[in-house]
């Protein structure tokens, strides 16, 4: 799996977990004159930065120019909704259905797209699913998993940076007993989280504080040498800083992950339910969790489509692509070179890319011109490894967004938990996993998530479109983009070895067959109620599976994190769909480069409006 790092408190994220409000608007359509939706646009774009000076931070490099100051340091916390958020929500959001869609530019729609959707979705969740919605906690997503990170990734670009970098850190022992309040509520409230998630967490924070105590923690070096490159800084500020650093790691960091390991504990064996969001159902009868799914997976994937027409959807791609798995599989089977060189690939005797990371981003750079838009430009990418202390509980890749005013420098961590093949213990090796890389760089890098953020950076668009990003539109587009890469690898290519086309087609076909599958299972975990014993058997008619119990990690992390493979998968399905009718309708007329960028530009928009951008581009009915 290939989990993007977010800010999980940012933007209009943090805006939906808090906010709530009816499905009446109290504007009247078409009662605004359309000569005034930009500024209601930069007056949303005011409130969804706030006062957020992380955001602030992150998203920009010079935050003056959009008229931001610093702001004093806070970090997110959980809660359910009041009569004033849903008051505040209502004169925000709510005034984009007083204007009337058709008089607006085509700019200005899909603006308008992108804040009507995330209108439709808090219409949709009740105060009560807040409860659902809310987890700060969690085994390799939740906040404390990624704070360091985070934290570590903060910019210093003028002294007052640095001394909110340090305030950061002072707040996480009040912030971190927040969560596990929060966390307390919703136990006694009947949504308390299972066992196995609460063990990971206590894990993951065992171990980091581990690390503070024997000085190996990498925020110890990394801030401080950080601190050492601030040329604004006299040498004597430097070294009261980085002393600053280590003093409050060791103490209020540390305090914060040592509350969490000491308490949550506590809330062990209390959960009512233990499986997917199904098994949460009121006394009254009312399927809370699996109306909370349905509405989150409509507005995760970005598509106006309820869970049983999916299904159904799903059900036949995985039909389809099985049976074309079968065909190409059968045309493997009676060539001895196709099936040693298949069965080469997956022993990893054979590698698809044989560059390190960095040179395989070059070769992914210079590959992709051929069906991509040019950026303009080159972007100078950092690759960095995720620390030992964070290696078990963090993604396994992940893309930093950068500020969305800054063209040039980027960066990729990679989870070095990952990218080494294992022996027959289990244990990682020195030898790269290349097979694994080949895709997860295509994945986070090039054309995937670096690419996107880096071209759409360079638009002439509101900053609100570089903010707003629907998650299923960016995860689909970058799983869309690591499977795209293996055309790269028939013919002459630059990574190395020379493949037969019938086998990297059959590679990626299987790739289409776990997407089809893992978005079906989540649905049927989360929407049909499915045990684990339920899934195991469902994914054993498509894999060769040792045991339910080597399938456990799999299903709790489903479990733990509802549609978050939908992001990743029925985008991306979806997308597959879109370039294969295009490509079908227009023939030897159909260009890549063109299609793409018809896409690209729409930004990350939710997918079923960049469906209609498409098609009526190339005069397409769906």
């Amino acid at each position: 799996m290939f989990k993007k790092l977010r800010l999980t408190f940012l933007l209009i994220v943090s805006f939906i977990a808090i906010f709530v409000l009816s499905s009446c608007s109290i504007w009247d359509k078409t009662h605004l004159d359309p000569a005034g939706f930009d500024d209601y646009t930069d007056q949303f774009f005011a409130s969804v930065i706030g006062k957020d000076e992380l955001t602030c931070n992150y998203y920009f490099a010079h935050r003056e120019d959009y008229g931001f100051e610093h702001f004093e340091p806070n970090l997110s916390t959980p809660g359910l909704s009041s009569p004033l958020n849903v008051l505040v929500t209502n004169l925000v959001l709510g005034r984009v259905d007083g204007y009337d869609y058709n008089e607006l530019t085509s700019t200005q729609q899909m603006t308008y797209n992108v804040i009507k959707h995330t209108l439709n979705y808090i219409n949709s969740v009740s105060t009560e699913m807040g409860y659902l919605s809310n987890n700060y906690l969690g085994s390799y997503l939740g906040y404390q998993a990624q704070l360091p990170i985070l934290l570590v990734e903060y910019h210093f670009r003028d002294q007052i940076d640095v001394e909110n970098y340090l305030k950061y850190l002072a707040l996480v022992p009040d912030t971190f007993k927040s969560y596990y309040d929060f966390e307390v509520k919703k136990t006694e409230a009947g949504y308390g989280m299972p066992d196995f998630v609460i063990d990971k967490v206590l894990s993951q924070c065992e171990t980091f504080v581990n690390s503070i105590d024997d000085d190996s923690n990498f925020m110890f070096s990394v801030v401080n040498d950080k601190i050492d490159d601030c040329t604004f800084l006299s040498p004597s500020d430097k070294e009261h800083y980085k002393e600053q650093n280590v003093a409050l790691i060791k103490n209020d960091l540390r305090e914060g992950y040592e509350y969490i390991k000491d308490n949550l504990g506590n809330l062990k064996g209390r959960a009512t339910n233990n499986g997917g969001l199904a098994g949460f159902v009121k006394e009254d009868g009312t399927m809370i969790g699996r109306d909370f799914y349905e509405a989150k997976f409509k507005y995760i994937v970005g598509y106006d489509m309820n869970c049983s027409s999916a299904i159904e959807y799903i059900d036949s791609k995985i039909a389809t692509y099985i049976n074309e798995a079968h065909r190409l599989k059968a045309i493997i089977n009676e060539n001895p070179n196709y099936q040693e060189q298949l069965d080469k690939i997956n022993n990893d005797e054979l590698v698809l890319c044989n560059l390190n990371p960095l040179d395989t981003l070059l070769a992914f750079e210079e590959a992709i011109q051929a069906d991509f838009p040019a950026l303009g430009y080159t972007p100078e990418i950092e690759v960095k490894y995720v620390d030992d202390s964070m290696k078990n509980n963090f993604s396994p890749a992940a893309y930093m967004t950068s500020p969305i005013d800054e063209i040039g420098k980027e960066s990729i961590y990679l989870n070095p938990a990952e990218i080494y093949l294992l022996d027959g213990d289990g244990n990682p090796t020195e030898t790269l996993d290349y097979n694994y890389l080949y895709n997860t760089l295509a994945h986070e890098g090039l054309p995937g998530h670096l690419y996107q953020t880096a071209y759409f950076k360079a638009q002439d668009v509101h900053p609100l479109r570089k903010l707003l990003r629907n998650s299923g539109f960016t995860e689909g587009w970058a799983t869309y983009a690591q499977n795209y890469v293996f055309k790269y690898l028939k013919n002459d290519n630059v990574f190395g070895n020379q493949f037969y086309d019938v086998v990297i087609d059959y590679l990626e076909t299987m790739e289409k067959v776990k997407a089809a599958c893992y978005s079906r299972l989540d649905l049927g975990i989360h929407y049909d109620g499915w045990s684990i014993e339920e899934a195991y058997n469902f994914m054993s008619r498509y894999f060769t599976l040792s045991s339910i119990e080597s399938f456990t990690k799999a299903y709790q992390q489903l479990v733990e994190i509802p549609t978050n493979y939908q992001q990743y998968f029925f985008t991306y399905l979806k997308l597959c769909d879109l370039y294969d009718n295009v490509s079908m309708t227009l023939g030897e007329d159909f260009n890549p480069v063109e299609y793409h960028k018809t896409i690209l530009d729409c930004g990350c928009a939710p997918l079923m409006y960049i469906e209609d951008v498409v098609y009526n581009k190339y005069n397409i009915n769906e």
